[in-house]
């Protein structure tokens, strides 16, 4: 970073103690905040010194600290690109991404505007778990930085959501120059946005097959491998990236998860500890690991790290549901207020809307408050089926064709196939008829896991369903083409 100049200062002493902190952000974060304090013991309202400090507290995970600084700092004088990227970073770290992504646009459009800050606040943004708008910030760092007009053209369309001239534009430019790896990944971006995974899996696949060391593009394919329930496959590409930065927290953050996802808990506990030593203010790092710690039956540790995500983001509705989901938990009179004041907001996403409704309504009805509780619940469902597209009469047609499919017939030409391991026990019933109940009550016997089967069987069906084109190959039809021994994994 640059030390932010004034020219009506003459060299000395200040001048020369600021550019020694600035020189040491990188290598220690920590000795830079120690000579902050230094200077501002004698120059206590001198901005650049708050900038310093803020920047340095940022660099040690101290965000609300590093905000109150910067805050300073803006105050005292005109907002300079430095000041205004530091700034955007910190919303992004305390999970703020929004406001991040406006004041990162204040700090581009600043006289003398930062080259690589779009790309600094993606990887702020990625590590904060945002990667919607870790994508956006990178494809306006392309917009920023490509030459290539038809590139930028392109880069603006996506950036404006304006998908399909977006779609067209990198298609026709990688005709052109089919190896340009910026390009690759973004229309990799694009598929993802469309939900498009396999797409996008195979082009950041290509793009690192032309640039191995595209680290932007290995963590991105990790991102699409996981939300794919790739677990494997995702933990292959998250080691590749923790060789190269074994202390880069997106990157452990996201290894964590696939560990998860993998079932291998007592790992992912460990680098979430690990992570969340060295970076405590990353609100759903503390999020996850409270899941992890609950599926493993440490329910205390658990309730306080969901406690301390809230403590950081108090918006965070997943957090908030969690909590309310360990259906032995109430919560506060002081809890409550929290959550009405931040479901009131109006800046805040749909999806956490959503379970902040979910998480009132369990409160209220821990009360017995049940017309407060029914309120909140039926809000809370009515804007998840404006999210999921429900179709009342498309399920009705799906689940008619999984029973005209699956006839006795079926099963009797397979006779004898399948995995032939004694072990699964299938629990099915109607929604809220006590299914999830018998499975805690089975998995609390210590030769019982209950498992994250849900995903998974969604995973194959989508998968066995994508083997062809048409009708004929969809899922459940495609199962008759499947051989004995593919039956058999």
């Amino acid at each position: 970073m640059n030390v932010p100049s004034d020219s009506a200062e003459p060299k000395g002493t200040l001048a020369l103690a600021l550019a020694h902190g600035f020189d040491l952000l990188g290598p220690s974060p920590a000795l830079a905040a120690e000579q902050a304090q230094e200077i501002l013991k004698v120059a206590k309202g001198d901005p650049r010194a708050h900038l310093l400090m803020g920047a340095a507290r940022r660099r040690l995970g101290e965000t609300p600290a590093a905000i109150a600084h910067l805050a300073i700092a803006l105050k005292a004088a005109p907002p300079s690109p430095e000041l205004l990227l530091e700034l955007a970073l910190a919303e992004a770290q305390r999970g703020e991404g929004k406001r991040a992504m406006s004041i990162a646009a204040r700090a581009m459009q600043t006289e003398g505007g930062i080259s690589n800050g779009w790309r600094a606040l993606a990887d702020e943004l990625t590590r904060a778990g945002d990667d919607e708008l870790a994508g956006r910030a990178y494809v306006n760092h392309v917009t920023a930085s490509a030459k290539d007009p038809a590139l930028i053209e392109a880069a603006v369309a996506l950036n404006d959501g304006r998908i399909a001239v977006a779609e067209r534009l990198l298609k026709a430019y990688l005709t052109k120059h089919p190896t340009d790896v910026a390009a690759i990944r973004m229309l990799a971006e694009l598929a993802a946005r469309l939900g498009r995974y396999r797409d996008s899996e195979t082009l950041l696949a290509r793009a690192l097959e032309l640039a191995p060391e595209f680290r932007a593009a290995r963590h991105n394919l990790a991102i699409v491998l996981l939300r794919q329930g790739k677990s494997l496959e995702t933990l292959q590409q998250t080691e590749e990236l923790l060789k190269a930065a074994p202390k880069d927290p997106g990157y452990r953050t996201i290894h964590a998860a696939a560990l998860i996802r993998h079932g291998e808990y007592d790992r992912a506990i460990k680098v979430y500890g690990g992570l969340l030593a060295e970076f405590p203010n990353q609100p759903k790092a503390w999020m996850s690991y409270g899941h992890a710690l609950k599926t493993v039956g440490r329910t205390p540790e658990a309730i306080a790290a969901y406690q301390k995500s809230i403590a950081q983001k108090p918006s965070l509705g997943e957090t908030w549901w969690s909590l309310a989901n360990l259906k032995t938990f109430r919560f506060s009179e002081e809890d409550i207020a929290t959550m009405q004041r931040e479901y009131a907001r109006e800046d805040i996403s749909d999806e956490d809307r959503v379970h902040l409704a979910f998480a009132l309504g369990k409160a209220f009805e821990d009360k017995g408050d049940y017309a407060r509780s029914f309120a909140h619940y039926d809000r809370a469902n009515t804007l998840r089926q404006t999210q999921i597209g429900y179709d009342e009469d498309e399920m009705a047609d799906r689940v008619g064709e999984i029973g005209r499919f699956f006839t006795p017939e079926v099963f009797a030409a397979r006779a004898g196939q399948g995995h032939l391991a004694p072990d699964p026990i299938f629990i099915v019933g109607m929604p809220r008829a006590g299914s999830t109940l018998i499975e805690q009550i089975l998995s609390s016997h210590s030769l019982i896991e209950g498992t994250t089967e849900l995903p998974d069987i969604i995973t194959i069906a989508r998968e066995l369903g994508a083997r062809g084109k048409g009708d004929k190959h969809a899922y459940p039809a495609s199962i008759a083409d499947l051989p004995a021994e593919e039956l058999a994994r």
